[in-house]
């Protein structure tokens, strides 16, 4: 009897002792929970620095704007990230800043659509001409258009959902200025009618529609990097150019034309390494598209209030500005009708963004 009781004893002992390890591994002991919260509260505190590149000058909104967002994202995140910007090409050529992305030489860029085509066709879309309405006299008509198809799931949203498939992440879909058109050096080749293009030598930003709009309308297009524009109209080896109002404005181009026809409609994205932006913090992932949101709504306002006297501006400096009827708009948006077949067989996806645009209107 005494070696039942004594044999009963130990399995109960052993019992208890199996029942005390069952417990101490499902509950994490002080140590390890302490150990966890300040591995937490370490990312919490940790900062970041991100490395920006764009090819614009700094007086222009393209660095401006890129100022206001760094200002946003650091005071957005509590100092805890931080965005160091090179603006005038000073670390790359803005057509390199996309495979630097990829290879982890710089993490961010303010780039362009007609750069950003060079990478993915899908971006000639915004350099399509007679893309969204517009009205000399109320420049929001034309920039709500340009939001509402930036927003729409199968419009502007599509496009950044393609560019995370190649490893970049659009922050915003930012743009510093109303449409593009044609600006000539002299009055006396102003450009009035497609047919009055025929001969004429004009820059544009490259890509694929940019010189097929070009040749629609009978001009001879040339690809001059941003920073030997000037130079280019001044010693005649362009006779014009597309560009956008407000930045021949800032910019001073020597033009002594514009004609107000919508031939292309770029934006200018805040764009990043997809792999640097799913390395931060869940937080700082959404500080970023967050400010990134606010910026395109800053960009509107101030595009807005400075487009209504651009035209004047402009003026003021002795350029001479042809408003076409709305017969003479449709003579140049049935002459530059090649770019959009372009578009629509050349491109993947091409016909089905330009439906969605069509069906937002």
């Amino acid at each position: 009897m005494k070696r039942v009781k004594l044999f009963l004893s130990i399995v109960f002992i052993l019992f208890l002792a199996a029942c005390g390890n069952s417990n101490q591994s499902s509950e994490p002991s002080s140590t390890e929970e302490k150990n966890d919260t300040d591995s937490q509260e370490t990312a919490n505190d940790e900062s970041y620095v991100l490395k920006m590149s764009h090819g614009f000058p700094t007086g222009a909104f393209h660095h401006t704007f890129m100022e206001w967002f760094a200002d946003e994202v650091e005071t957005k995140s509590d100092g805890r990230l931080k965005i160091e910007i090179y603006p005038t090409g000073q670390l790359m050529p803005p057509d390199q800043e996309v495979p630097a992305m990829l290879q982890g030489q710089i993490d961010m860029s303010h780039s362009s659509s007609p750069v950003l085509a060079g990478f993915d066709p899908i971006w000639n879309f915004y350099e399509l001409p007679f893309l969204f309405e517009s009205d000399s006299d109320d420049p929001s008509v034309y920039l709500e258009e340009k939001i509402k198809f930036n927003q729409a799931e199968n419009g502007g949203q599509q496009i950044v959902r393609l560019m995370e498939e190649k490893g970049l992440k659009v922050i915003s879909l930012n743009f510093v200025d109303m449409f593009g058109s044609v600006f000539t050096t002299s009055t006396d080749n102003m450009i009035t009618t497609p047919e009055s293009a025929n001969g004429l030598k004009l820059r544009t930003p490259g890509g694929l529609i940019g010189p097929e709009t070009v040749k629609a309308i009978g001009a001879s297009g040339m690809t001059i990097a941003g920073s030997e524009v000037i130079t280019a109209l001044q010693q005649g080896v362009v006779d014009g150019l597309l560009t956008t109002p407000l930045y021949a404005h800032d910019a001073q181009l020597p033009i002594k034309s514009f004609s107000a026809v919508p031939v292309f409609n770029s934006v200018t994205p805040v764009v990043m390494s997809l792999s640097k932006f799913d390395s931060l913090p869940e937080d700082l992932q959404e500080v970023l598209l967050q400010a990134g949101r606010d910026l395109e709504i800053y960009a509107k306002e101030q595009v807005g209030e400075k487009a209504k006297t651009v035209f004047s501006n402009l003026e003021n400096q002795g350029v001479e500005i042809f408003y076409p009827t709305e017969d003479e708009m449709a003579q140049w948006e049935e002459a530059t009708q090649p770019a959009k077949e372009l578009f629509m067989n050349e491109v993947e996806g091409g016909k089905e963004l330009l439906e969605t645009l069509s069906s937002l209107n």
